[in-house]
């Protein structure tokens, strides 16, 4: 008896932890995101068009998880706030290998230029990506090398089965915080073409 009471409170509170991570991927899915037009749909494949946005950027060496965490935390910094005015979160946050480095990138609110955004920190600049056609594929789970690397040459079979070429290297998308229970999470994959 003793024992089933203690599963039951596991299994409750194992559903009230995905409940909760769940309504923390829910409320995720309602940061702003980049405007963007869908050409083609094909499953987990997408060709879109991207307006361009402006982004508040940072690069740091290493291996790119370490990385990505280290660039998110200086960005994050920047946009709650660090004495100044705060920027609202938006999704996805980019990453990207970068002259020997990983390029962390955080889409600004539309209502910012890069002159009304507020003063910068050093290692974090302004960059405006330009109006684009990027081919996704979006999956589920971990967002670790092994994936995004094995989503990416999905990816790019399905570009060289329809003849298209890639401009530009990957760039890798994560909408959900580490807090998101892996099932919830919402990652891609992102190569220009032209």
């Amino acid at each position: 008896m003793k024992a089933q009471k203690i599963l039951g409170w596991g299994a409750l509170g194992l559903g009230l932890a995905t409940l909760a991570t769940g309504g923390l991927g829910l409320y995720e899915q309602n940061l702003e995101q980049p405007a963007y037009t869908v050409v083609e749909n094909d499953g987990a494949f997408e060709l879109r068009d991207y307006a361009s946005v402006l982004v508040a950027e940072t690069a740091v060496i290493g291996e790119r998880s370490l990385a990505l965490n280290a660039g998110f935390k200086r960005l994050a910094g920047y946009i709650f706030g660090n004495g100044q005015e705060k920027i609202a979160m938006t999704a996805p946050v980019f990453s990207d290998g970068a002259s020997g480095a990983w390029r962390t990138r955080f889409v600004m609110p539309p209502r910012y230029t890069a002159a009304t955004l507020p003063d910068m920190p050093e290692g974090v600049t302004a960059a405006e990506l330009p109006v684009r056609r990027m081919a996704v594929i979006r999956f589920t789970g971990l967002g670790n090398d092994e994936r995004l690397a094995e989503h990416e040459a999905r990816l790019r079979a399905w570009l060289a089965a329809r003849g298209l070429d890639a401009t530009g290297d990957a760039v890798f998308a994560f909408y959900n915080s580490p807090f998101v229970a892996a099932p919830f999470r919402r990652n891609e994959v992102m190569i220009p073409v032209g």
